[in-house]
């Protein structure tokens, strides 16, 4: 059932006889314009006799100032209103009145209508188009009201309701720019001439199962509408009418595509004689590899060892005792209380580069390659103008091409315009700098703790010491003796201290990132040798021309290719030279005569109505709903196979 929307005001317009005369427009009435009598210039008495006789006016100065004057207003008021009329005129634009608007809504919609196929069937039955509709199927242009504002192509309609055998109600519903306007014309629609053809429709039978979430019950004698029960005593049911909404068809011109030519290419011939290997400048060839020496680098390791005694623990080793009891509570100035006698206290750790620069800003290291720099999909430029005989292929290359987007009708075509540029790009997830990429990497730094005091965590993350945890007074509590820390609590308290250990330091050979460490200490790097071709031949097969020499040899051939027409549209079917899209009928739900209320497929009408509460189900219950309809095909419905002629 078609809903209404957005209204905001209905004006009642006078209805129209069948002849259609509303759609002749009243003769402007004729404006009355008064004329101007001349004067006669007037003579001077004293004026001279020759004076009279040539007709010489002689006017006072008084008299000849005010004439001017006169004139001079005139012509002012006359400019003003001519800068007034095209200063509205070049303001309005495409805009109309909503008069001129509604007007031309009902011209299109009858002319649409006259064809008997648009027209609804039977009786009560309405055929809906909303102005985007109209718009789309290029029936009518954009409307704007004075002000400018587009009209509103969702809520804006015509439609066509069937009030009998052959008379119907045109409607017109306009709204733009907050103000909306609903006219009804009672029209007829001459017959087609030929009443031996039968205008019986072919309908068929839908079905779709309905399921109820909240299904409501109600007593005998009563039937269902929304959350009540309504007495069935006085009751009238008519079946409902359905109601359509017509997608007209769009025919618009197909897109041309015109003949022109394509390059084939294909690798050349290559006859090879002899070959042989060569490195780059610094390696030395071994066999089909190139392997070049590089300075062997070292990197100090430190270990620890306890020769008094106690356990190793990092740089230092660690001496465990018993607890004394006293009233002591300990606590951290900074960092983390742990074991109830020590703090544990952590900073950033440093780094420096072993290869790379360094970036302080984020204390990691890099190292630098020039950018990528590639050509770029096709990206579009522009439209230009050329005439038909210019040939086009002349501007293109394989940085530029050219797509026909329009011919126009002073012989000339427009062209939709594509470059390609040449843009920038580094590796995944490097850092592009201008045309610098930098890549960064954990493995090019070496972490360090910049105080002495403080050791680096064995997972690098940070710097760390411990500091002795400071104590208050308090009750039932352990210390240690001096020197010692504690650990546990209560009974199970222990007492701790860290002493240097002796450090031993060793150097460890490293390589370049890029040299490999062999096993009798040398750094080596290691290529595939290149492989040098002599006496090479380059030739291309028949057919087929030759472009470029050595490694650079190309070989190409120029092939036509033929016009042709293609819809831009998925859903269009090119027919010659015209892109289709077929019309659409909708199935918009049903419409009940007045009075009538709307029960599935059913139109209801009931006098002394009793209402009464539903009984509402907790359980979800499954129904079969059928109706008729012009389509084979509908969205959400199944066919039967059953059809029916309808007059």
């Amino acid at each position: 059932m078609y809903e209404e929307k957005e209204p905001v005001k209905k004006v009642k317009k006078e209805k129209v006889k069948k002849e259609n005369k509303f759609f002749q427009k009243k003769p402007l009435k004729e404006k009355k314009v008064k004329a101007v009598k001349e004067e006669k210039p007037k003579v001077e008495k004293n004026a001279s006799t020759d004076e009279k006789k040539k007709g010489v006016k002689i006017l006072s100065f008084r008299a000849d100032y005010v004439s001017v004057l006169i004139r001079f207003g005139i012509f002012l008021v006359f400019a003003f209103i001519v800068i007034f009329i095209v200063t509205k005129v070049r303001n309005s634009g495409d805009a109309n009145s909503f008069t001129e608007n509604m007007e031309n809504m009902k011209d299109v919609a009858y002319t649409y209508y006259k064809v008997e196929t648009h027209r609804p069937v039977n009786v009560d039955e309405e055929i809906v188009l909303t102005l985007k509709d109209l718009e789309e199927a290029s029936l009518i242009k954009e409307l704007k009201d004075k002000e400018g504002n587009v009209c509103s192509k969702e809520y804006s309609y015509v439609s066509l309701v069937k009030t009998s055998l052959e008379d119907y109600d045109l409607i017109v519903y306009l709204s733009c720019g907050g103000e909306s306007e609903m006219a009804t014309y009672p029209v007829s629609f001459e017959a087609s001439g030929d009443e031996s053809v039968s205008t019986s429709t072919l309908l068929y039978e839908q079905k779709r199962t309905v399921e109820v979430k909240e299904q409501y019950s109600c007593p005998e004698g009563y039937y269902h509408a929304g959350r009540y029960c309504i007495s069935t005593n006085n009751t009238v049911t008519v079946q409902a009418t359905p109601k359509y909404k017509v997608t007209p068809e769009r025919n618009t011109a197909a897109r041309y595509k015109p003949s022109g030519y394509e390059y084939e290419y294909i690798d050349p011939i290559v006859i090879v004689n002899d070959s042989s290997y060569e490195c780059p400048s610094g390696y030395t060839l071994n066999g089909t590899s190139c392997v070049k020496e590089g300075t062997v680098k070292y990197r100090t390791s430190t270990s620890y060892s306890c020769p008094n005694g106690g356990t190793p623990s990092g740089s230092r080793c660690l001496f465990t005792t018993n607890a004394n009891y006293s009233d002591e509570k300990p606590y951290c100035k900074r960092g983390t209380l742990i074991n109830n006698d020590s703090c544990y206290v952590t900073k950033e750790y440093r780094v420096r580069c072993v290869t790379g620069k360094k970036d302080s800003t984020i204390n990691a290291c890099y190292t630098t390659y020039s950018a990528n720099e590639e050509l770029s999909d096709w990206l579009f430029d522009g439209k230009v103008t050329y005439s038909e005989d210019y040939d086009i292929s002349r501007l293109e290359n394989d940085r530029r091409m050219y797509e026909v987007d329009e011919y126009l009708d002073n012989g000339k075509i427009r062209y939709s315009r594509y470059i390609r540029k040449y843009i920038k790009s580094c590796d995944d997830g490097d850092e592009l700098r201008g045309s610098t990429c930098r890549h960064y990497d954990e493995s090019y730094e070496q972490r360090y703790c910049s105080d002495s005091d403080y050791h680096l965590s064995s997972d690098e993350s940070e710097c760390f010491t411990y500091e002795d945890a400071h104590y208050k007074e308090t009750n039932g509590t352990y210390s240690c003796p001096s020197g010692y820390r504690k650990r546990g609590s209560g009974s199970s308290t222990t007492c701790y201290k860290y002493e240097s250990a002796s450090k031993s330091t060793q150097k460890i050979p490293y390589c370049s990132s890029g040299y490999d460490l062999t096993s009798n200490g040398t750094c080596v790097r290691i290529v595939e040798a290149t492989l040098v071709e002599e006496n090479v031949q380059y030739t291309c097969p028949e057919g087929y021309t030759k472009r470029g020499s050595g490694e650079n040899t190309r070989c190409y051939k120029k092939t036509s290719t033929d016009s042709y027409y293609y819809c831009s549209n998925s859903q269009a079917t090119l027919n010659g030279t015209r892109c289709i899209i077929s019309e659409k009928t909708t199935f918009l739900g049903y419409v009940c005569p007045s009075g009538y209320d709307l029960s599935g497929n059913q139109c209801i009408k009931t006098d002394n109505v009793e209402r009464i509460l539903a009984t509402e189900n907790e359980h979800t219950t499954s129904s079969e709903e059928v109706i008729w309809s012009k389509e084979k095909e509908l969205e959400g419905w199944t066919w039967t196979g059953n059809t029916k002629e309808a007059e």
